[in-house]
């Protein structure tokens, strides 16, 4: 009975209708495996991954994806900033009797919703350190005092052939408004009624730029007096004040280039020569008007 078991099983018998079936070998799945030279290229190959992500998002390489991030956010708080002003973006600094702000704290509010809730100074002060890392690049060593700050507006030649602004004007986007420009560009009458209230000044709108992609609102700036409580460096000249603290020695940081946010809100990670701005007088995304 034993061997008859056994062979019913083996074959297949059919015991109720008296037939025997033989499986063919060709129907009997093969079981399949990993080998050890399969494990081997598997482990290989997820080390080979894990090696990539993390060169990619550590070193230098992470830094400027850092960078570029803190960017992408200064440019969606601007866009929130423009489209609560009529269509106009921060001035890069306010230089009055009563009023000197720079281009950053119209960006506070929009960034830390909080912020707006805060009355005393001691409490904004506050507030400065969770806003910190937005201003800073990871690659700015920031070894100053105050808040550092590693970015800055294209600086717009304050000028009556500049004035107002228009898709011809051949300078950058950062206004820069103190007692001199105020009364040259808008009349002596106007330095009282702009120190009573700055928001009478007026702002270069979005809508003037005929190139958003190939216009740069923001870059870096890394500076020894480029912080959050000075308004020295909120605006950059071009590539050559960018590139003076590295004194030749450029490719120590994000290899020998710098991150631009463009008006359309993407960041790109360019050399000074890609830029069209490493002569003499402004050009390329430098400034507002195209083809330059």
């Amino acid at each position: 009975m034993k061997t008859n078991a056994t062979f019913e099983a083996r074959s297949g018998r059919d015991c109720s209708h008296g037939r025997v079936r033989f499986a063919s070998w060709k129907s009997v799945p093969l079981r399949a495996g990993f080998s050890l030279v399969d494990l081997l290229v598997l482990v290989v190959l997820l080390g080979l991954l894990g090696g990539w992500i993390a060169h990619a998002h550590t070193g230098e390489r992470g830094r400027i994806a850092r960078c570029a991030g803190n960017l992408e956010a200064l440019g969606r708080a601007m866009q929130s900033f423009d489209n609560e002003h009529n269509d106009g973006l921060p001035p890069a600094a306010i230089d009055l009797e009563k009023t000197r702000i720079g281009w950053y704290a119209d960006l506070f509010p929009y960034l830390d919703p909080k912020w707006a809730q805060a009355v005393s100074e001691y409490d904004k002060q506050q507030h400065w350190w969770v806003l910190q890392p937005w201003f800073l690049c990871p690659s700015d060593p920031g070894k100053r005092g105050g808040h550092p700050c590693s970015y800055a507006m294209p600086a717009h030649a304050m000028t009556s052939e500049n004035w107002p602004p228009s898709s011809a004007n051949a300078t950058g986007i950062g206004l820069w408004w103190d007692e001199t420009t105020v009364s040259a560009l808008l009349g002596s009458d106007m330095v009282t009624k702009a120190e009573q209230d700055p928001e009478v000044l007026p702002r270069l709108k979005l809508s003037v730029l005929p190139d958003p992609a190939n216009t740069s609102l923001l870059t870096e700036l890394i500076a020894r007096d480029n912080t959050l409580n000075n308004i020295t460096n909120t605006r950059v000249e071009g590539v050559e004040e960018q590139q003076a603290l590295y004194k030749g020695n450029l490719k120590r940081f994000h290899f020998g280039r710098f991150n631009y946010l463009m008006a359309d809100g993407h960041v790109e990670l360019l050399t000074g020569l890609q830029t069209g701005g490493g002569g003499d007088a402004p050009a390329g995304i430098w400034t507002i008007k195209t083809g330059d």
